[in-house]
C-alpha cells in the first residue's frame, strides 16, 4: 500500500517484544538484518518461515536458535556477522528504547500505527487504513509546512505530548 502514495508516506518499524521468551532473538535477528540492509527481507522471511511456521504447527523452535539462522541465511544476510550482532549490546539497547518510547506513547499490543499522530490499535482492513491515510496527508498538505517538516512542525512542536486516537482527542 505505501508504494502507492509515492514518497508521500514514511514507515517505521519499532520493537515491542510481546512474550520475549519467545521472540527477543527474532527481534535482535531484525536488528542484526538491518544493520546488513535487509530488515525488510529479514521480515518478511521471518513472518512467513518463522512465525507463520509456528503457527501452523506451534513449534517453539519455529521462532529462535536454529531457525533464524536458516531464515537469514536465504535472506543473504553474513551468518557470523549475523551472529555477533544479535549478541551486541547495541542492538538490545536498540530494543530496549524502542519499547520504552512506545510505552511512552500508550502503545501495549500489535499491530499499533500512527498516521501523523492518530493512533490506530489493531489491525484494519485495506480500504479503511487508506481512508485514514488519505485523510491524514489532506490535512498535511493543507497545511503548507513541507512535508519534511510536517512531523516535528505540527505534532509535535504544537505541545503534542503523546499520541491520540480519534477516541482519545486533545483536549483544549
Amino acid at each position: 500500500m505505501v508504494k502507492q502514495y509515492q514518497g508521500k508516506v514514511r514507515v517505521v518499524y519499532k520493537n515491542l517484544v510481546v512474550h520475549p521468551e519467545a521472540v527477543m532473538e527474532a527481534h535482535l535477528g531484525g536488528c542484526a538484518a538491518a544493520r546488513q540492509g535487509k530488515f525488510m527481507a529479514y521480515k518478511h522471511a521471518f513472518w512467513d518461515q518463522g512465525f507463520g511456521a509456528y503457527q501452523a504447527a506451534r513449534d517453539p523452535s519455529k521462532l529462535g536458535g536454529e531457525n533464524l539462522r536458516t531464515i537469514a541465511k536465504g535472506v543473504g544476510l553474513d551468518l557470523t556477522r549475523f551472529e555477533a550482532d544479535i549478541k551486541d549490546a547495541g542492538c538490545q539497547k536498540e530494543i530496549d528504547d524502542d519499547m520504552r518510547e512506545l510505552d511512552r506513547f500508550g502503545v501495549n499490543g500489535t499491530p499499533a500505527f500512527f498516521v501523523n499522530g492518530t493512533f490506530i490499535g489493531g489491525a484494519l482492513p485495506p480500504d479503511k487504513f487508506k481512508e485514514i491515510i488519505d485523510q491524514r496527508l489532506a490535512v498535511a498538505e493543507a497545511s503548507g509546512v513541507p512535508a519534511s517538516d510536517y512531523y516535528q512542525k505540527e505534532i509535535f512542536e504544537k505541545g503534542e505530548k503523546k499520541f491520540r486516537s480519534k477516541k482519545d482527542p486533545k483536549p483544549n
